[in-house]
């Protein structure tokens, strides 16, 4: 007998503390590991069944949302070892996951071949590097258990937490963060909740099609790094952001983190909007209000 739904790997974090509510709110029993008592304590104040990290009980899917943490700066050498730590994490899982569980694998874009995005995409071979490098490492270590598993891959997830709140939205209303190059490269984006109710929303496909291919989720829409910045300028009341070439951004944060938000990289979600998922927030143009109201809310 089925203890939980969902199974959420990561739940405090920003991505996976969104997911619980989503799926909360879809009436969903919801269980999650915990690092602290403190975390545990707030997960069960939520209606969160919380077990020790050494098992997982019986579930109907298990959504995989650990994630190493990152330095400010970001070089190769940082993703060798955040690779390692994911790796290791995906046996501990792999080892506690019940027989009748699938897990959701959830990695980024970055693990696709050049082109425009989609579920029909070929993954990279070869050397990976920056964030393919943990995606991929991940990725080897599942095929070689052959257990099936969704493969769910989110764009650059933005929203009311983590580095928007923290970095990126302060930066901009001071006029700290540049344009790197012409800015004209499209950014696989997507709103924090909607990458929470899309994972949700797959959980309720069967499982021959869930694992049928991955699953890219982004809105779809060309925006450009440029129009991200000025947009969230804009609304911060901040100066128009200026522009600084590569390598000097490759400087200031690293050089994965320029080549990441300097990428040209298209994306088509048309298999997630066919399997019947619905956008609330299908731009920027939406999204980027929302999530500064919600931080002022918290303010």
């Amino acid at each position: 007998m089925l203890t939980n739904d969902l199974f959420v790997l990561g739940a405090t974090g920003f991505v996976g503390s969104t997911v619980v509510d989503a799926a909360l709110s879809a009436g969903l029993k919801v269980g999650a590991w915990a690092r602290t008592e403190a975390q545990a304590a707030a997960l069960r104040q939520r209606g969160v069944a919380v077990c020790d990290p050494s098992s997982i009980p019986p579930s109907r899917v298990v959504i995989d949302l650990i994630q190493p943490k990152l330095p400010n700066r970001l070089g190769e050498g940082v993703f060798a070892k955040a690779a390692r730590y994911r790796v290791e994490t995906t046996r501990e899982v792999l080892r506690a996951l019940p027989r009748e569980a699938l897990l959701f694998s959830v990695s980024g874009t970055d693990d696709f071949a050049t082109g425009t995005i989609s579920h029909a995409s070929p993954f990279l071979t070869g050397q990976a590097k920056g964030f393919a490098r943990i995606g991929l490492s991940v990725r080897a270590e599942l095929l070689a258990a052959k257990r099936p598993f969704a493969s769910i891959h989110l764009g650059t997830v933005y929203g009311p937490g983590k580095a928007f709140a923290s970095k990126l939205f302060p930066g901009l209303a001071k006029g700290r963060i540049p344009v790197i190059g012409d800015g004209a490269n499209r950014l696989p984006l997507i709103h924090v909740e909607d990458a929470a109710r899309a994972l949700v929303h797959l959980t309720t496909l069967d499982t021959q099609r869930a694992i049928a291919h991955p699953w890219i989720v982004t809105d779809g829409t060309s925006t450009t790094q440029r129009e991200l910045l000025e947009l969230a300028a804009q609304l911060l009341g901040g100066p128009r952001p200026k522009s600084v070439p590569r390598w000097v951004a490759t400087l200031i944060a690293g050089s994965v983190a320029a080549r990441a938000f300097s990428r040209d990289l298209p994306t088509d979600p048309s298999a997630l909007v066919a399997s019947g998922f619905m956008f609330r927030y299908p731009s920027i143009a939406t999204g980027l209000p929302a999530s500064l109201a919600r931080l002022e809310e918290a303010a």
